[in-house]
């Protein structure tokens, strides 16, 4: 099977086919990778995580008793009593 035989050449095209092979293209160009996107989810979940983890360490490395003034705290800033 020959290349030309798969592909028909645009100056052998009608203008309808030409209209028609410009919209895919332009369709082509505007559609979402999902690849791209997958990888932008990633980045995104490991910025947070990363900001959890030390948000974590930093809740970690106070006592049991500045754990408990700090949610009175934000218990105080909420509106409750």
């Amino acid at each position: 099977m020959q290349l030309k035989n798969l592909v028909k050449p645009l100056d052998q095209m009608s203008d309808d086919e030409l209209i028609e092979r410009l919209r895919t293209v332009r369709h082509n160009r505007e559609v979402a990778r999902p690849v791209a996107r997958k990888r932008a989810e990633r980045s995104d979940a490991k910025a947070s995580r990363g900001k959890m983890s030390a948000t974590e360490k930093l809740l970690a490395g106070l006592s049991p008793a500045e754990r408990e003034q700090l949610l009175k705290q934000l218990g105080d800033s909420d509106g409750e009593a």
